[in-house]
């Protein structure tokens, strides 16, 4: 380690030696770092130089810290992505419309491959989730998670993680905007919208399908332009 480093560029150089040697390692997520002190120790560096390398890491979703157990190689994720898309939706509400319209464009891309590669138990999952949407409504309980759930399983069938993980970041991003009216869909409308998206995968239309899916997104997209015209007076 080079000692006339200090400061924010010490630290770069510490995370940026952790990151490299996972890599030279070949570490996988779940597998054990040295602790904090033996990193310090080895770098010659001191700890708090070490530390504030680790907590950078960790807001990059890189390693993670298990209290009385060490630090650990995280599974690639998208949390940092996550974050700073939800907090900038706050303050450019063009993001979060561009933010959609990405989401809009991969589920219209990958909808064809769902409907050629959907087996008949994914569909019986399909079923119970709608079923259970109509007794959520009934009962006056929240459904939206049903409405997640109903595209998770959709996707299932591509055996592709990293298109599951960029769904539940466009749901989560979703989930923690604070705009009146975004979250305020009709759940009868969203239900017969996915009964229509199911009926069409089940006669193995992938033109149709999309063609639903899409629809119940403009529906979607309707809700956040009426929110954003809100929010502004």
């Amino acid at each position: 380690m080079n000692q006339s480093l200090r400061g924010p560029a010490l630290h770069e150089a510490v995370r940026d030696y952790i990151k490299q040697y996972i890599l030279d390692h070949k570490l996988k997520p779940g597998d054990p770092l040295s602790p904090e002190g033996q990193l310090a120790r080895d770098l010659g560096v001191g700890r708090s130089s070490v530390r504030e390398a680790v907590k950078a890491l960790q807001s990059l979703g890189i390693i993670e810290a298990q209290q009385g157990n060490g630090l650990f190689v995280r599974e690639f994720n998208f949390d940092p992505v996550l974050e700073i898309l939800s907090y900038g939706m706050h303050f450019n509400y063009t993001i979060m419309l561009e933010f959609f319209q990405i989401r809009l464009w991969l589920e219209a891309a990958v909808i064809g491959d769902v409907v050629r590669q959907i087996n008949s138990e994914q569909i019986a999952q399909l079923e119970e989730a709608l079923i259970l949407w109509e007794d959520r409504i009934c009962t006056g309980q929240s459904w939206t998670d049903l409405d997640k759930q109903f595209h998770d399983i959709l996707y299932q069938t591509l055996n592709n993680r990293t298109l599951l993980k960029l769904n539940k970041v466009f749901w989560v991003a979703y989930e923690k905007l604070d705009i009146e009216g975004i979250h305020d869909a009709d759940p009868v409308e969203e239900l017969r919208d996915h009964r229509a998206i199911l009926e069409a995968i089940k006669n193995g239309d992938p033109d149709l399908t999309r063609q639903r899916l899409l629809n119940n997104f403009t529906h979607f997209q309707s809700r956040i332009e009426q929110g954003i015209e809100l929010e502004k007076g």
